[in-house]
């Protein structure tokens, strides 16, 4: 049983923070793993992503539009009987940041973020069947600046906002404990926020304030997570996430309208999916080593000013310790190559192509059961 335990660790692996995801918004896949932690339980995870995202226009050179993001995680989870528990969870599932320092776009910068708040109570039946579910805070913000926007010069365009509003999340899963055996179903209700605020244009007569009002939204989804041991000492989990990501567009209403715009900051027309493959192997009685592979679809390809690469393919892994302490330690890293989008980023300008960009995510997590 030892061998089984030790692979435990291994079958709560969260996804190594990629750049990727849907256009590169979606960013954690959302996972809820710790409500399934044996006891008292509580983890941190501390996350990078670079990557190198280039593409040409006019004859020009956009210079490296991705920024590296840095981001935290948090979970807690207790039993409060024997068949009933609760996990809070925080995370920041939807995150993309861009700048553009070189080119003809040079001076135009995004920053789109969504940070989350889950309360997860979770109810056995038997040892077998469990349901699972909770509220969600979503905090999402954006700050835009630019097109067109030379060196020293304000920009022509900036919005600056900042939203709070309620979801959902809900699951079932069915498991055989003795044999770590676990299925589980995982829904994430769409988060709508209904936004008023204002957008400022910079012009000949300088800056003119108009009003706005829109829907930002963040997709539904679902996970379903499958894992298995093939042997007393391996273990193999698979996963695949659908996100509805079509119809989903975030532009200010004024930056869509105005000519000189004209086109979706982001704007999706297919709906996503991302399937991963990871097997666990037990290397003694303290380390896990694991490898995992992901390939996701693209969402529709339009390129946009903030939309530069959408689907792509991964391989990584890493290394868990755990100890009889209850102190847990997981070091894990991920490769992603990324497909590039191409066309007119905005009317009139010219033909723009990303071609293929890649990616590096880390990840550092420490848990401690007690």
């Amino acid at each position: 049983m030892r061998s089984l335990r030790a692979l435990f660790c291994a079958s709560t692996i969260a996804l190594v923070p990629t750049l990727s995801h849907a256009g590169v918004f979606d960013l954690t896949g959302q996972p809820i793993d710790i409500i399934f932690e044996e006891g008292n339980y509580i983890e941190g995870n501390v996350g990078l992503v670079t990557a190198d995202v280039e593409g040409t226009n006019d004859g020009g050179d956009s210079g490296n539009i991705a920024d590296d993001l840095t981001f935290l995680t948090f979970g807690a989870k207790t039993d409060i009987t024997d068949n009933i528990s609760a996990a809070f969870i925080y995370d920041t599932p939807f995150l993309r940041k861009t700048t553009y320092t070189e080119g003809l776009f040079n001076g135009t910068a995004a920053d789109v973020e969504a940070q989350t708040l889950t309360a997860v109570g979770r109810l056995k039946f038997g040892k077998n069947f469990s349901v699972y579910g909770g509220p969600r805070l979503q905090i999402s913000s954006i700050d835009l600046q630019g097109p067109f926007a030379a060196p020293g010069f304000p920009p022509v365009y900036q919005i600056d906002l900042k939203e709070a509003d309620l979801g959902f999340v809900a699951g079932a899963a069915f498991e055989m404990p003795e044999y770590k055996v676990r299925a589980a179903v995982t829904y994430n209700s769409a988060i709508t926020h209904d936004v008023k605020t204002q957008e400022i244009f910079f012009g000949q007569t300088g800056f003119v304030t108009a009003p706005s009002s829109f829907e930002l939204e963040t997709p539904q989804s679902v996970n379903v997570d499958l894992q298995a041991p093939i042997s007393r000492s391996t273990l193999v989990k698979a996963s695949i996430r659908w996100a509805n990501w079509d119809g989903v567009n975030l532009t200010p209403p004024n930056f869509l309208n105005n000519p000189n715009f004209g086109r979706p900051v982001v704007e999706y027309t297919e709906d996503v999916f991302t399937y991963r493959l990871t097997v666990a192997q037990r290397i003694n009685e303290n380390f896990v080593g694991f490898v995992t592979g992901s390939y996701e679809e693209d969402g529709g390809e339009e390129i946009s000013l903030f939309k530069a690469t959408d689907g792509g393919y991964s391989l990584g892994g890493g290394v868990i310790f755990e100890n009889q302490k209850g102190l847990r330690l997981q070091l894990a890293g991920e490769y992603r190559w990324l497909k590039g989008t191409s066309g007119a980023q905005v009317p009139g300008a010219p033909f723009t192509d990303f071609g293929d960009a890649d990616s590096v995510g880390f990840s550092l997590k420490v848990g401690y059961r007690f």
